[in-house]
């Protein structure tokens, strides 16, 4: 069983600042004459850590990096200015920096900065990938930043900003077995897609069309557990990479892969709701085991795509148990 811990700490001054920086040879110098205010918290979700939090100053900050965890950062939805002496460049919402041994995080942050830090291991990083070059370390090790499209870069800073205010709340619950991979696997993708979908550094062709990429998928999927499956393994198995995958789901489906799969996992959901008895069966439990950890937006997203709740679904499936049986081959 893995419990979901967060640390929290309030950023009231200087001192403060430098302990969140969290590295060796740390440097932080006040520009302004403002006291630098804020929060940050730092979640343990299964081999995956998360840190977020808000910061409000005129600093300057220089930081060693000397952990073994190779970490992705990203500027959140915020109106603060945080240039790069990295890159030599104003950072903007979605941007994502990698973060190794021997990294400096080198920033200059004027206004109230929203941000997100996940920090996992080189073997647990290269399971979520699917071709040669990101399943090689070396690549991971590169001192790099990554600037997608200005749609991909919002869409992360969104997803990522969700997931920062939801986690807090999951503090000292149980999340285990499929909504805890799923979790993992929300923190983790968002940052992978950033990557993949920089058009500077990546022009993959692909010799098949969207349609037979999309086809080829849902025959992959067909009959799994729609819990069980994760791009990487897509990918992997039609030896294409993100990037290819999303642009066909999204010229065919109008939707991303991972949305797609989301929807798979909502219809497993309602199939074992509607033939289950609602006597001996939870939909909470029912959720969690097709891998959805936050049950809110689970019950959100279900109604509002089947129309219905959850628990409506299930008290349904009764009774049309009772009534006439619907004919397992139909002309429509």
């Amino acid at each position: 069983m893995t419990r979901l811990y967060v640390e929290k700490l309030r950023i009231e001054g200087i001192e403060d600042v430098r302990r969140i920086l969290e590295g060796p040879h740390t440097s932080c110098v006040p520009l302004g004459s403002g006291v630098p205010k804020g929060s940050i918290f730092r979640a343990t979700v299964g081999n995956v850590v998360l840190r977020a939090g808000e910061l409000a100053a005129d600093i300057r900050t220089r930081t060693g990096i000397d952990t073994n965890a190779i970490s992705f950062v990203t500027k959140l939805e915020s109106e603060a200015s945080l240039f790069s002496f990295r890159s030599g460049t104003e950072i903007l919402p979605g941007d994502v920096y990698r973060l190794v041994r021997g990294d400096v995080n080198d920033y200059r942050l004027y206004g109230q900065l929203r941000y997100a830090v996940i920090s996992l291991s080189a073997d647990l990083l290269l399971t979520y990938c699917e071709n040669a070059l990101l399943s090689d370390i070396a690549f991971w090790e590169q001192r790099e930043w990554f600037r997608a499209s200005a749609a991909t870069r919002g869409l992360l800073a969104r997803n990522v900003g969700r997931l920062a205010s939801q986690i807090p709340q999951l503090d000292g619950k149980t999340v285990t077995g499929p909504a805890l991979e799923q979790l993992q696997s929300a923190l983790v993708e968002p940052f992978l897609w950033a990557v993949m979908l920089d058009d500077e550094r990546f022009d993959e062709r692909h010799a098949l069309s969207s349609a037979t990429i999309v086809q080829k998928v849902e025959d992959l999927i067909d009959g799994l557990s729609p819990e069980t499956v994760k791009v990487a393994g897509l990918c992997g198995a039609l030896h294409c990479s993100r990037r290819t995958l999303h642009r066909a789901f999204a010229e065919t489906m109008g939707i991303g892969p991972v949305r797609y799969l989301t929807l798979k996992r909502l219809a497993g959901v309602r199939a074992e709701l509607r033939r289950s008895d609602p006597v001996t069966t939870r939909v909470t439990e029912t959720a969690t085991k097709y891998g959805f950890w936050d049950l809110g937006r689970f019950a959100k997203d279900y109604r509002q795509t089947f129309g219905e709740k959850p628990s409506e679904t299930l008290r349904k499936g009764t009774s049309n148990r009772k009534g006439f049986q619907v004919p397992a081959v139909s002309i429509f």
